[in-house]
């Protein structure tokens, strides 16, 4: 298991008059009055394909409730519950282990890991040197001066830091100085090893210095930039590149050493790296350190429809979920898995086990 840490400030949280205004005003806050009739969903980009599989048979069999889907994110997505007021049933998010220092223990107190996915290097067939790429020498395309590539901003969630992580883990792989030619040459993105360690910097300024190099708040916007040609390459998740990426995109097979996919590799190479986001913000740092790329979610404290919240789970947990993440090569994990039993709702527990 990875682990995390934040600091946070109490008093960086708007005034809760403002937040109460900014959440009735949002159609993804419904009032007291309806929230048992309205199952409020916040959810990242990838498993969007088997949310809205759940979400039909959901919505057969509980015809009474209606589903308000919110896509951002994840970062985004959590602090809307814990810095904005804002009220939701179930959040996603692409990387588990991050709820936790974000969410723990006021606004959340378990958290559910329902499949893995893989990192990837996305292009097109248009993408310049796309006939040369391979998983032996994507990094040294890179390089070359009229390659431009993108990469999601680190400091708004995992799309980000595990993409920096990728770069990073390919240093050790490839036995080649990446992460500095690629990012730090590039952007205000830094990085320095200690002891087999490396440790990744992200100022909120992410400062890109080169036109090479262009970030944006996800993946999902970067793949119709390689369509058009404003960039060649773009990082991302295997499950983002053929769930939500447009028809035409091809994504390089990179080692198990570089995509995060290997879970007998989390201690001995994954574990070796660290992301700073918010770097030299103390009130709003987050420090990840890496494990295999595990997404997950959690049904917040002050949610005003557990019981929906949970009837859909017990759906996407299931057979018809899994079977949507598949087929975006998605891999379930069955049984899913929770930091604590006890507090999952218990029509959860027989698809639930106990993380180690």
């Amino acid at each position: 298991m990875r682990s995390l840490t934040q600091t946070i400030n109490p008093t960086a949280k708007p005034a809760a008059a403002l937040a109460a205004i900014a959440c009735l005003a949002m159609a993804g806050c419904p009032s007291p009055s309806n929230s048992e009739k309205t199952l409020v969903i916040y959810h990242h980009g990838s498993p969007t394909p088997a949310i809205e599989a759940a979400q039909k048979v959901f919505e057969a069999k509980y015809p009474d409730v209606k589903v308000m889907r919110e896509k951002d994110d994840a970062l985004a997505n959590m602090r809307k519950v814990t810095d904005l007021g804002k009220f939701a049933d179930i959040v996603y998010t692409d990387d588990y282990s991050i709820i936790p220092p974000v969410m723990f223990p006021k606004y959340a107190d378990f958290w559910i890991s329902y499949a893995h996915d893989k990192m990837t290097l996305a292009y097109a067939a248009n993408s310049k040197y796309a006939g040369e790429v391979n998983p032996g020498n994507w990094y040294k395309i890179l390089q070359r001066p009229d390659v431009k590539w993108g990469i999601a901003d680190p400091n708004a969630g995992p799309d980000g830091y595990f993409s920096l992580g990728q770069i990073m883990l390919s240093n050790m792989y490839y036995k080649s100085d990446i992460f500095k030619q690629l990012v730090a040459a590039n952007t205000a993105i830094t990085a320095v090893e200690s002891g087999g360690r490396y440790i990744i910097d992200c100022p909120e300024n992410l400062n890109p210095k080169s036109p090479k190099v262009v970030i944006r708040p996800d993946p999902e916007t970067l793949y119709p930039m390689i369509l058009s040609g404003e960039i060649d390459y773009a990082f991302g998740y295997m499950g983002s590149v053929i769930g939500e990426g447009p028809e035409g995109i091809r994504t390089v097979d990179l080692p198990p050493q570089v995509d995060l996919s290997d879970l007998s590799l989390v201690s001995s190479v994954y574990n070796k790296v660290t992301v700073n986001m918010f770097s030299d913000k103390p009130d709003r740092r987050i420090s990840v350190t890496l494990g295999a790329k595990a997404n997950g979610l959690t049904i917040p404290l002050n949610a005003r429809n557990k019981k929906a919240a949970a009837d859909y789970l017990e759906i996407f947990l299931g057979k018809v979920g899994q079977e949507a993440l598949t087929r975006v090569h998605i891999t379930p994990l069955v049984p899913a898995e929770t930091n604590d039993l006890a507090k999952a709702p218990e029509i959860l527990r027989p698809l639930l086990k106990q993380a180690q």
